[in-house]
């Protein structure tokens, strides 16, 4: 019985390693892709802030207004401007459905509620992206296959 060579052995573990690499990568682009498709199609807005606003509207039933909190890149230094996470808190009457016999939830605070959501600048504009589609790591991904937006580095000022 031949024994294998140190070279061969590290040529065999080098190869197993790129071929995950490159399945990981394909695998990641096509999360990407399919993220990004579904967010384009339940919205793309100009500013996060606006896409914040609008997505209240369409929760929450007799919205008296919503404050935008803190809107800014995800980064503390600025530096993936294409990724933000808006703040905000939101005066309403209740949850969806808005039926008078058939109410949704009340709200958690008696006549708001406050969350946060983060958002992604597309070429397109700006969509919004739940956190448990991994908005970072797509963000980043973006930013690779050179889908991502120019951003923003700084606050823009508050709408609302």
């Amino acid at each position: 019985m031949q024994q294998k060579s140190f070279g061969r052995t590290l040529m065999e573990i080098l190869g197993i390693v790129l071929a995950v690499g490159a399945a990981g990568a394909f695998l990641l682009t096509m999360y990407t892709f399919s993220a990004l498709r579904w967010a384009r199609n339940n919205g793309v807005y100009e500013t996060p802030q606006q896409g914040t606003i609008a997505r209240a509207n369409m929760y929450y039933c007799d919205v008296e207004k919503v404050d935008i909190e803190h809107a800014s890149t995800n980064s503390f230094d600025g530096s993936n401007p294409h990724i933000w996470y808006v703040i905000y808190r939101v005066y309403a009457k209740n949850h969806i459905p808005c039926d008078a016999e058939n109410p949704g939830s009340a709200m958690y605070h008696g006549t708001y509620e406050s969350g946060g959501n983060f958002w992604l600048n597309v070429k397109q504009g700006w969509v919004f992206m739940p956190e448990g589609k991994f908005p970072g790591v797509i963000g980043t991904w973006m930013k690779v296959l050179g889908l991502a937006g120019e951003g923003d580095s700084f606050h823009i000022p508050r709408e609302g």
